[in-house]
């Protein structure tokens, strides 16, 4: 059995990167950069006023109240056909090309027209240079302004758009083949007789692939037979990863670890001292992934958020794979009596300006509504036997984190 922390390294060693490929702007959301992004303009592109009012000479208003003769007119999307000359103001909108000769931007709710809007009497003095961007402030052309290996946000799009990155260059999405075990499993649409449950664990897979951009394939449910075991993962190693869960214990009916080495998976560990979830399987089959989870559900999505998630990232050509880790203040005791790296369901919130933690209730590894009411993880070390209300312990934010309000800390 080897630590977390050693499977970690092995699998985002094993983990190459895949091609990449070009999308369209519009299909980017959420990909990962395989290209730095470099600026073809400065930004802003030209002075830019940054609020309504009058472009003007700082100098002729270092006196107030001061009045200008309004030479003309500047909106958002022209270009002014005018200098500034002493004695003189502009109106100009935000966002419009500050004209030669002004040196400030007074904002209109500092002056007041007159003359039917000829002339302007500035209420209030103004600094060179007030309210407005200068060229270049923000980015110069040829600057780096988004980085490979960072997920495409809906700001980056704004950022690859102003840019002019019609098209731009991602990570491959990977082939995440999914595939349940177990003769007690049925399908979600049936109705379970005594011994049996609902597949819960290929639905509950299948999103987390997605979420970490994968597309899916989903293999449904194997019974617990040799041949049907060894056709199905046979089936499945066609995919950049095959993501198996159930049939890796040590039971008379666990047959995925024997019928994965009858297909020639290399084995490159099979336990992790981790809790939930230490019958975990990790192998290779040329390029293809290979992830054998536990059957219990939290086991398995604990195990895919800390293991496949990070090999899904690390495939697209992410810089950051790993689940953002915190230190929190804990409400509640918590227990760790087994031995290993223990991971417990809690919900984190901030409280008076620091993070604090509640741990949920919860059965154990079987008990998926528990594991559903966590926004996070929290970690006890193998050696942390305990840990009581007031002390601190890491823990690992999960999707939705603060977002989430369905339960109760």
């Amino acid at each position: 059995m080897i630590t977390v922390d050693e499977a970690l390294e092995i699998v985002l060693r094993e983990t190459p990167a895949l091609p990449t490929e070009e999308v369209m702007l519009g299909d980017a959301l959420g990909r990962v950069l395989a290209e730095d992004i470099r600026s073809d303009t400065d930004m802003p592109p030209f002075d830019r006023a940054a609020m309504d009012g009058y472009a003007l000479r700082a100098a002729d208003v270092a006196s107030c109240p001061a009045r200008l003769s309004v030479t003309g007119e500047v909106a958002a999307g022209a270009w002014p056909d005018r200098e500034v000359g002493a004695g003189e103001a502009i109106r100009i909108m935000t966002g419009a090309p500050v004209p030669a000769g002004a040196t400030a931007v007074q904002q209109v709710e500092r002056t007041r027209p007159l003359e039917d809007g000829h002339r302007v009497e500035i209420l209030a003095p103004v600094a060179d240079g007030a309210n407005v961007s200068p060229r270049g402030c923000e980015v110069r052309e040829g600057d780096v302004v988004l980085e490979r290996g960072r997920l495409i946000s809906a700001a980056a799009a704004a950022v690859l758009a102003a840019t002019g990155h019609a098209r731009v260059r991602v990570g491959r999405r990977p082939r995440v083949a999914v595939l349940v075990t177990g003769d007690e499993i049925v399908d979600v649409t049936a109705r379970p007789t005594p011994g049996q449950i609902r597949n819960s664990n290929g639905p509950a897979v299948a999103a987390q692939a997605r979420r970490a951009g994968a597309t899916v394939r989903d293999l449904g449910v194997v019974a617990d037979r040799r041949d049907e075991t060894v056709a199905a993962l046979r089936d499945g190693l066609s995919a950049d990863v095959l993501v198996v869960s159930g049939g890796v214990s040590a039971g008379d009916y666990d047959l995925v670890e024997p019928a994965l080495e009858e297909l020639g998976v290399a084995f490159l560990f099979t336990r992790v001292a981790i809790k939930p979830g230490a019958p975990l399987v990790f192998g290779r089959r040329d390029a293809t992934l290979v992830f054998g989870l536990p059957g219990n559900p939290v086991s398995a999505q604990v195990t895919f958020d800390l293991f496949v998630r990070a090999a899904l990232l690390r495939l697209q050509g992410a810089r950051l794979v790993l689940r953002p880790r915190v230190e929190v203040e804990l409400l509640s005791p918590l227990k760790n009596r087994s031995g290993r790296r223990a991971h417990l369901p809690t919900r984190v919130r901030f409280e008076g300006g620091r993070l604090v933690a509640r741990a949920i209730r919860s059965m154990g590894s079987g008990d998926l509504v528990a594991h559903a009411r966590a926004n996070a993880l929290a970690v006890l070390e193998a050696e942390r036997t305990q840990a009581e209300a007031g002390e601190t312990a890491e823990a690992v934010l999960l999707d939705g984190f603060l977002e989430d309000d369905g339960a109760p800390p």
